[in-house]
């Protein structure tokens, strides 16, 4: 879906709950498309993933007359539970899911832990979700749903790495992350494959700060997390904390 559709669906959801005055809700976003919804300023809600902090997110717009209430938005928790002691990655989770022709979109975040993991799907496939699987990665599980109130969340864990660039320039910045070099890392910002703050860049001198999100593709994400001094050759101390 380009952008410029995107927007126009979510306009839609803004102009629908202004007609109807009745609260409306998109499908769950990704962090590209809610930077996108800040960006074009057309938020008018608020976002909402079933938790302080959630990746993915549905946007939910409320009219006039109403306050905005996390407890309005269709989703629920899916609580699984493995029956016995087997390694269920959040992949394995996500394509069990899928396997049953449920579109991406439908499903939120997966905090995936050592024996109980806890699924984030809209409500209306929830029980379809419940009621059809029995193991994931040829593991039993069992399943029910739960409150948000009975979540855990697993604190987020990350490395730090600590690298000498040379310079701020993406390109740079990526290649003493992944430790390639930096043609390597050119291409694959031309490739379409490096985002920061989820965002695409296609240009190899995008200026990266303090605080920026680099996203590779395959990669995983890592955070430009401090920029330290130069060194006597010119070059740059950074500390980036890759998430894990």
């Amino acid at each position: 879906m380009s952008d410029d559709i995107f927007i126009k669906k979510m306009q839609d959801i803004v102009r629908l709950c202004e007609k109807y005055h009745t609260p409306r809700f998109s499908k769950f976003l990704d962090e590209k498309e809610q930077a996108l919804l800040k960006k074009e300023g057309i938020l008018g809600g608020i976002l909402f993933g079933g938790y302080e902090n959630a990746e993915r997110c549905m946007l939910g717009v409320f009219p006039k007359w109403q306050e905005p209430d996390t407890s309005y938005f269709p989703i629920k928790v899916l609580e699984f539970t493995k029956k016995y002691d087997k390694e269920i990655t959040h992949r394995n989770y996500l394509g069990t899911i899928l396997s049953l022709g449920i579109e991406r979109s439908k499903i939120g975040d997966i905090l995936a832990g050592d024996k109980v993991s806890y699924v984030f799907v809209s409500e209306d496939i929830s029980e379809f979700i419940k009621d059809n699987i029995r193991k994931v990665s040829g593991c039993g599980v069992d399943i029910r749903m739960c409150g948000f109130d009975e979540i855990t969340v697993p604190e987020r864990r990350f490395e730090l790495i600590d690298a000498v660039a040379a310079s701020l320039r993406a390109d740079a910045v990526l290649a003493a992350l992944l430790k390639i070099s930096r043609s390597d890392a050119k291409a694959f910002i031309l490739s379409g494959k490096v985002s920061v703050n989820h965002s695409e860049i296609s240009g190899v001198d995008f200026l990266l700060k303090e605080g920026d999100l680099l996203s590779v593709r395959g990669f995983g994400r890592a955070e430009l997390f401090e920029v330290g001094n130069k060194t006597r050759s010119d070059r740059i101390h950074v500390t980036l904390r890759k998430y894990i």
